[in-house]
């Protein structure tokens, strides 16, 4: 093991259990604002992975906040399980000593990507849901669905692990003696 790679494995580790931890914050919103009230229905990043109901908040909350969350519950999405699952391999397979900076440049940049493929299949599944229900007035669906801080939060660490790691790799290549010619 050399010593570039003792230094980078706790990097690669730290960032890549700080992407599962933002999963619990907002990914997703739907806010509907109208002259007598206004919702917000936010998902979790564990909400979109695994599915689940939303926390609503901005209605009579003994009242219609239930309702509202049981009729907005989403399904698991496919494309955030997956990465999810890339990150936990990525945990198992870049704790190991011969782990080198490549794989890690994959796992951080698959991550990313299907971080944001989910988040656009999950934001046009509620853009259409919305549509397809006429539930939302005051303005057309796609200006309600938002991302919010904890997917941006979760890319930005996914593109960190991933160029932290092209960047070891370019150094190293700088660095490498070239072999002798014959």
């Amino acid at each position: 093991m050399s010593n570039s790679s003792s230094k980078r494995r706790p990097v690669n580790l730290s960032l890549l259990v700080l992407i599962l931890l933002c999963l619990a914050f907002p990914f997703t919103a739907v806010s509907c604002e109208t002259p007598m009230a206004s919702v917000d229905i936010t998902y979790t990043g564990w909400d979109a992975t695994f599915g689940g109901e939303p926390t609503v908040t901005g209605v009579n909350q003994d009242k219609d906040a239930p309702r509202i969350a049981e009729r907005s519950a989403i399904p698991a999405q496919p494309l955030m399980i997956v990465a999810v699952l890339v990150a936990v391999a990525g945990l198992v397979l870049l704790s190991r000593s011969k782990a080198g900076h490549w794989l890690a440049v994959g796992v951080g940049a698959a991550v990313a990507f299907f971080l944001i493929v989910g988040q656009v299949s999950l934001q046009d599944a509620l853009v259409s849901a919305a549509t397809e229900n006429n539930e939302f007035k005051g303005g057309t669906a796609e200006e309600m669905v938002e991302s919010r801080f904890g997917f941006w939060a979760t890319v930005l660490l996914a593109v960190t692990v991933a160029a932290y790691n092209a960047i070891g790799l370019v150094r190293r290549s700088r660095t490498t003696p070239a072999p002798p010619s014959s």
